[in-house]
């Protein structure tokens, strides 16, 4: 097993991506201001990398780290970056891609293709949002989400090879939605936030029935470290 991004974002799969290669679909929902795991895994496939946020500062971020490896910008150290890893900037350059392989949604993931209120963190120091009431604070702006399904539609994709989602709280219900409609990433790697983060609201047996969920069908889990576990289709 190796991990993949900076400690604030990693997951753990086998080294060698079994099962993957320069054509799988990756898609890393959850941006924030640390997208090494989803450049770190395009880099060593030599894929493209489909990232979604719908956040202000995730999509200056991507934009920034674009321009970056244009050599349109320089290192600009931020301690927000990378959940404050001083190195993040200079792992990201290791692992650096041609920016047209990185694709960049500004809307997020959700059971319905809606507008819903984006609750903002109590801590303005952090960039992450919640659609989920009482996952972060009061104060919200607004945000556009689409379906899994709609969205694999309007980029074309009949399968998702890598899920990665990092969606602040509302894992549980995305997760659920797409068994439902019978979508089965090879590799599914999730923040189960709602168990562990939220501000207001846990619940963390909603995120164990949700893994019980995915082990009755046919998910093994390949690492766990708190709420962050990767998974892998037998």
């Amino acid at each position: 097993m190796k991990s993949f991004g900076t400690n604030y974002s990693r997951f753990y799969y086998p080294e060698n991506l079994d099962k993957l290669d320069h054509n799988s679909i990756i898609y890393c929902v959850g941006a924030g201001e640390d997208i090494s795991h989803d450049i770190q895994i395009a880099n060593q496939l030599n894929s493209d990398v489909y990232i979604f946020d719908p956040t202000y500062r995730a999509i200056q971020h991507v934009n920034y780290i674009k321009n970056l490896f244009n050599n349109k910008e320089s290192i600009k150290h931020n301690s927000r970056y990378g959940g404050g890893d001083n190195n993040y900037l200079n792992l990201l350059l290791n692992y650096k891609i041609n920016s047209n392989k990185i694709k960049f949604y500004d809307y997020g993931l959700y059971t319905n293709n809606c507008i819903m209120k984006f609750y903002k963190p109590s801590n303005e120091e952090y960039v992450s949002h919640s659609v989920v009431e009482g996952m972060k604070g009061d104060n919200y702006t607004f945000a556009y989400l689409k379906t899994l399904p709609m969205i694999m539609k309007n980029l074309g994709h009949d399968k998702i090879d890598l899920l990665k989602i990092d969606i602040e709280g509302c894992e549980c219900a995305v997760i659920k939605d797409m068994l439902k409609n019978q979508i089965f990433p090879t590799y599914l790697a999730v923040d189960f936030d709602l168990g562990w983060t939220g501000e207001k609201i846990r619940n963390k047996q909603e995120c164990f029935d949700t893994i019980q969920l995915l082990l009755n069908n046919n998910y093994k889990i390949l690492h766990n470290e708190g709420p962050e576990y990767s998974f892998m289709l037998q």
